[in-house]
């Protein structure tokens, strides 16, 4: 990046729904321009770069060529992350990888440690945190707003429609899972933002049993943290209401936040209620999406990404929150299979990009993730 321009050009791969978020959020986000719109389509690519006056190519590889590109925003299906994440590094390029970073662990691993080596910002689409009732309760947690953290249970997903069902997200060779890995990753990010570093998981997942060749409709796991806090797990394509729930119990006071609609209730240490329906916020999510097409959530994402570039410390979740959580989901996955409990032994790559990394040991938690 071109140390007399405070502006990081970005370059967006993958023109589908996601795609069409993150480029209308580079447009907008403080810090950051869009330059192109990348995709083997390239008329859907081209109609994203018209709104916005962008350029639109038709590879990675031409798009690393337009000037003024510093960073990559890769937003294409799961098994595609890792290719595009390793020639973009290889590039010079910043890289903000949507989740999953991979879905195959060692993949995860060796894209942070290339990363680091490169000295480049390698940040994954965790946008969930950015949530105006998840981050006011992660600030709580921070604060000690509850005292110790003692339990957690997180519920995610949807219900999904046949339409969604016959697409890419349920053909495991392109997604690696289904509901667990698409958005019960999120969860596991949100499990060591809130309770610290996570040291085992045993869980259980649940096909549909009309066909039980097909990916996990339902999973379910419990996460030991090294604060011996049990996590509770349960991502979802049945669910009949809400999208997000986040229970969070300490030892002085609860929290529950949940996404759909917004909302924030619980007891803080010192017996205030508290109970938030973020009425305003909502109208203002609404007119915001209606306006610019993108989610805050992703402005704010990469207005943070933008600011770890420029070695700011800020909330996004960098390159070792996207190991670990695909560390997590796989080692769920693993456990299903065996019927056993699987460890998830601590390993550190870094972590440039994102939150300040975490650094934990059993009874005691500094500079969580």
């Amino acid at each position: 990046m071109d140390a007399n321009r405070e502006s990081v050009g970005v370059l967006v791969v993958g023109a589908g729904f996601l795609g069409s978020q993150r480029a209308a959020a580079a447009c907008i986000a403080r810090g950051t321009t869009l330059i192109g719109v990348a995709d083997v389509d390239i008329h859907r690519a081209g109609a994203i770069a018209a709104r916005h006056g962008a350029f639109a190519v038709g590879s990675l590889e031409e798009g690393l060529l337009l000037d003024g590109v510093d960073a990559v925003v890769v937003a294409t299906p799961h098994a595609d992350h890792v290719e595009s994440v390793e020639l973009a590094l290889a590039c010079g390029k910043h890289v903000l990888c949507e989740k999953p970073l991979a879905i195959d662990a060692d993949d995860a691993r060796r894209l942070a440690l290339q990363a680091d080596e490169a000295r480049l910002c390698l940040a994954v689409g965790f946008n969930h945190r950015f949530y105006p009732p998840i981050r006011e309760a992660i600030g709580i947690v921070e604060a000690g707003g509850l005292g110790r953290v003692e339990g957690l249970r997180i519920q995610i997903g949807h219900h999904a429609s046949q339409e969604f069902l016959r697409g890419w997200h349920t053909d495991v060779r392109v997604s690696g899972g289904g509901t667990l890995i698409d958005n019960g990753v999120h969860a596991c990010d949100l499990i060591r933002r809130i309770a610290g570093e996570v040291e085992s998981v045993s869980g259980n997942i649940r096909h549909d049993p009309r066909n039980l060749d097909t990916c996990e409709r339902d999973a379910f796991g419990l996460f030991l943290t090294l604060d011996d806090v049990v996590a509770e797990l349960h991502s979802s394509w049945n669910l009949r209401r809400g999208y997000l729930t986040v229970d969070i119990r300490g030892d002085a006071g609860w929290l529950i936040a949940e996404t759909a609609p917004w909302r924030l209730s619980g007891r803080l240490a010192e017996g205030r209620r508290l109970s938030r329906g973020y009425l305003a916020e909502r109208i203002a999510e609404r007119l915001h999406r209606r306006r610019f097409g993108c989610e805050r959530s992703l402005v704010a994402e990469l207005e943070a990404f933008a600011g770890a570039i420029r070695g700011e410390i800020g909330p996004g979740g960098n390159s070792e929150d996207g190991c670990r959580a695909t560390e997590m989901v796989l080692g769920l996955y693993e456990s299903a299979r065996l019927r056993a409990e699987v460890p998830l032994a601590p390993r550190v790559a870094g972590g440039r990009g994102g939150s300040p990394q975490a650094v934990t040991v059993r009874g005691r938690t500094g500079g969580r993730a």
